[in-house]
């Protein structure tokens, strides 16, 4: 009825979790971390797609079904098992940034993927199996209905106006400035105007750019701004959790109407208490934010 895929995946129901597990499997010395590294990808051994399934066109408006053709990698951010990006030093941000970059581009280059999502899940109040600092990875054979609610935003404001919907969202919030986090010469942080969870904050390049790849000379900046923004929900929140992501243009070919940024999803209504998502979120896809954006925006600034 939504025009959506669903990835059904049993046996992830098996994946270990920090509290039954006797020793952490991403901590140096274990089977799959053996040997010298700071940032390690691995094939995750819980995936919810495969790659030796065989791609099919799931396009056809009769397919309701089809293999869960990709590819879901790990990426291990650090040998410390409590080396978050908040206090990550610049040598190691840029080592987990490199490697995001290197796992997206080999990802490209596979055939049926039409979409890499690269994201981090954080802390104990969103449901995260292992603490020790990882980032996913899925290369998946469709464009989530997400990305493609956005892209179509971004080719309606550009056939309307002429421009780029981000790009004019910047241009705007430098007037006032209310809801802006953080400037950088390349980036800024801010929580959006229309933000549909209180500490929800965005960040993006100050130049219009659609994909990681075309960030090589400003990843350092990048990985920056997102310590920045974690740092500051450290200092908000009881507990660090959120969920990072990574809302890179589709994979077939370049799209001019996408601007590349970085979403965060924090699951608290404030300090401690918890945004539920409930009946109008769940049932109708309308958020109701009981705070202010630049309330919000003005307590994360003041954070640091």
């Amino acid at each position: 009825m939504l025009g959506e895929w669903v990835i059904v995946t049993p046996k992830r129901a098996d994946r270990p979790f920090q509290e039954q597990a006797k020793e952490c499997p991403f901590c140096p010395g274990q089977s799959e971390t053996e040997g010298e590294w700071d940032v390690l990808t691995l094939d995750n051994k819980y995936a919810a797609l495969q790659a030796e399934q065989q791609p099919i066109d799931i396009d056809h408006e009769l397919v309701i079904g089809a293999p869960a053709h990709g590819f879901c990698k790990v990426i291990i951010q650090s040998r410390d098992h409590n080396e978050q990006f908040e206090n990550m030093k610049d040598s190691q941000l840029n080592k987990v940034m490199g490697e995001y970059l290197r796992v997206t581009e080999e990802l490209q280059e596979q055939r049926g993927v039409e979409y890499i999502m690269l994201f981090e899940n954080r802390g104990k109040a969103i449901g995260v199996s292992l603490n020790h600092p990882h980032s996913q990875v899925y290369a998946l054979p469709f464009v989530p209905p997400r990305v493609e609610r956005e892209l179509t935003q971004f080719k309606k404001h550009r056939q309307k106006y002429g421009n780029c919907l981000l790009c004019e969202t910047i241009e705007n919030e430098m007037k006032s400035k209310e809801r802006i986090i953080r400037e950088e010469d390349d980036f800024i942080s801010l929580v959006p105007y229309g933000a549909r969870l209180p500490y929800e904050v965005h960040i993006y390049p100050r130049n219009h750019i659609s994909n990681l790849l075309e960030l090589k000379g400003s990843l350092q900046q990048l990985g920056s701004m997102i310590r920045d923004v974690t740092r500051r929900y450290s200092n908000v929140f009881q507990e660090t959790a959120y969920v990072m992501v990574f809302h890179d243009s589709p994979s077939n070919g370049k799209r001019k109407d996408w601007h590349f940024h970085v979403e965060f999803y924090p699951p608290w209504r404030d300090s401690s208490r918890r945004k539920y998502i409930a009946g109008i979120e769940q049932g109708g896809w309308t958020y109701t934010n009981d705070s202010s954006p630049e309330e919000k925006a003005k307590e994360l600034r003041m954070a640091l």
